[in-house]
Order: structure tokens, then C-alpha cells, then sequence
């Protein structure tokens, strides 16, 4: 699809620079992109927009996109008519039931990244090889699993961020999607995790600034790496430690979602997940944990019933 963006669109988006995450932005930036380039091809208007324009739309998109994308762009249509001052055309009950329709017809639950979890790091691990992108590679993804961060979070901690100390060693997110306010919180680290983090930085003399850098021809960048880099850095070191399955599988948010699944299975409740991985509400790692070595889950219940005389069962039924 051709890039095009209405001139008026784009005044709001910068205008609203500064107020919302880079990331935020990028991101209605680019689905406004798409429902200007078929306003332009429909001639009509895409902003201010009417409701039966967004309702068309909506019916347009739901053979190609998934009811999930389409409330993204919703959002950002609703995003930039209300930070421009202009009456919201989603609200209208014609939005409604297109989007009720789309996902009536397309009904499905989200693809989610697999779990990078414990066994699978600990392969992944071993197989980093001893030289810079290695040494990057292991302290990024023991970083990502230890905190629970997403990838956006990764790439913008920084050396001052880090307090690197036996048995107490903690990093500062500063900035988080669902901390827009920038209170940031404290995630803490391994002794094993810090170690790895420390070989990084010396090997590649970084003592200030971004901490994962893109390497190339064995020399350190002086900008932080993008987030395509931490999926595509996952899956590379999936592919070396023999993982070829896995690899096609795992993305830049499998070790917040294998954090999360493994704190489950060791005994944590999702109030202490929640605060781990920095989540407002439970929803989110309900889903992340639900498929959380469920074998193992349901064995353990087995194993524990049977354990239990049958009076007291029949007792706590009473």
C-alpha cells in the first residue's frame, strides 16, 4: 500500500510529540496511514472523518484484517479526532455494528508469542558464542526474561539505569506502555543475569548511554538497538542453540510472556506476576499464563487429590 497521510492528520500527530510515547505514536501514525490511503481512494474525507466513511472502512478492512487490528485503527482515528478538537465518528452506533460484524465473522483468539522459559533460555544461553553479539545477545534476553519487560523497554534502559550489585543487583524502567507518566518501577536481576550484563559492557567499552547497541564488523553502535533488532536477535539465538522450531516461533515478548509463565509454575499468584512484570490489571497475564505447562499443572492436582484421604475430600465438599 502507497504511503499517504491527510496533512492535517499529521499536524495533530506532532503535535501530540512530547505527550505520548514515541512508540504510541509511531503506531497510530501508521494506521492512520492506511485509512487516509483509502480515504484517498474512496474521495472521501479522512478528516475530519463521518461516521458512515468509518463504517465503510471497517467493512472494507474486515476481509484482510483481523477484528484485533481493526480496533487498533479505530483507536487512532478516535486518537486524532479527539486531539484535534473534532467529534469522535467511532462512537457511532453504524462503527458499532460493522465492528460487531467483523468480528462475529472473523472470530478468533490473538497469536500469542511463545513462553521463552527456563529450559529454553538455559539452551540459548550456552549456545552464546564468545565474542560481542554474544555477549549482547545473553545479557539482553537474560535481561528481558528477568524483568519482564517488552522490547521497547529493553532497548531504551541505559547504563545509568543499571545498579549492578551481588545479590541485590536492580535496573530502573524509567518508561513503560502502561507507565505513560514515566513513574517507572524497579525490576530486579540475578546474580547470573547482572554477571552476563557486566561481561557485555566491558567487552564492548560502553560505561555510558544506551546499553543494547547493534554490532557491526565486531564494533558497537552509539544508538540503541530497534526493536525489530531484539525479535530478530531472539530467534537468531534460538536457531544456534538447535532450536530451529522454536526459533520460527519466538518473538521479542517471549521472555516477558516465559517470565511470567514460569513465575506461575513456581508458585507466584498473579498479584506478584502483575507487579513483576509492571501490568495494571490481571487480564493480560491471565492470558500469558493460561497455557503455562498445563500438563504439569493438572498432574500436580491429580497428584495432590490422591494424596488427600477421601473423608477430608468429602469433608471440604460438605
Amino acid at each position: 500500500m502507497s504511503y499517504f497521510i491527510d496533512d492535517k492528520v499529521d499536524a495533530v500527530l506532532v503535535c501530540c510529540e512530547g505527550a505520548f510515547s514515541e512508540m504510541t505514536l509511531k503506531g497510530y501514525r501508521s494506521d492512520l496511514v492506511v485509512f487516509c490511503a483509502w480515504c484517498d481512494r474512496e474521495g472521501v474525507s479522512a478528516y475530519p472523518a463521518d461516521s458512515e466513511t468509518v463504517a465503510r472502512f471497517i467493512s472494507d478492512e474486515t476481509a484482510r484484517v483481523l477484528p484485533s487490528t481493526l480496533k487498533r485503527r479505530l483507536a487512532a482515528i478516535r486518537f486524532v479526532h479527539v486531539y484535534g478538537d473534532l467529534a469522535d465518528p467511532t462512537k457511532a452506533s453504524s462503527v458499532r455494528l460493522a465492528m460487531r460484524r467483523a468480528t462475529m465473522l472473523k472470530a478468533r483468539r490473538p497469536r500469542q508469542a511463545e513462553g521463552l522459559t527456563f529450559d529454553t533460555l538455559q539452551k540459548i544461553l550456552k549456545a552464546c558464542p564468545p565474542n560481542l553479539e554474544g555477549y549482547r545477545d545473553a545479557a539482553l534476553i537474560s535481561v528481558g526474561y528477568d524483568t519482564l519487560t517488552r522490547s521497547c523497554e529493553l532497548v531504551a534502559m541505559e547504563v545509568e539505569d543499571f545498579n549492578l550489585r551481588d545479590g541485590a543487583s536492580s535496573v530502573l524502567i524509567r518508561r513503560a506502555k502502561s507507565d505513560q507518566a514515566g513513574d517507572g518501577r524497579i525490576a530486579w536481576l540475578s546474580d547470573d543475569t547482572a554477571e552476563r550484563v557486566r561481561d557485555w559492557l566491558e567487552a564492548a567499552g560502553i560505561n555510558r548511554g544506551p546499553v543494547f547497541r547493534a554490532v557491526n564488523r565486531r564494533v558497537p553502535s552509539g544508538s540503541p538497538l530497534q526493536t525489530s533488532s531484539v525479535r530478530r536477535a531472539v530467534k537468531k539465538a534460538a536457531r544456534r542453540a538447535g532450536l530451529k522450531e522454536s526459533a520460527t516461533r519466538l518473538s521479542a515478548h517471549s521472555m516477558r510472556v516465559g517470565g511470567a509463565q514460569d513465575m506461575l509454575v513456581t508458585g507466584f499468584d498473579a498479584l506478584a506476576i502483575m507487579q513483576a512484570g509492571g501490568w495494571t490489571t490481571p487480564n493480560m497475564v491471565l492470558r500469558y499464563v493460561e497455557h503455562a505447562q498445563a500438563g504439569d499443572l493438572q498432574r500436580r492436582r491429580w497428584a495432590s487429590l490422591q494424596a488427600l484421604p477421601s473423608s477430608t475430600r468429602r469433608s471440604a465438599l460438605a
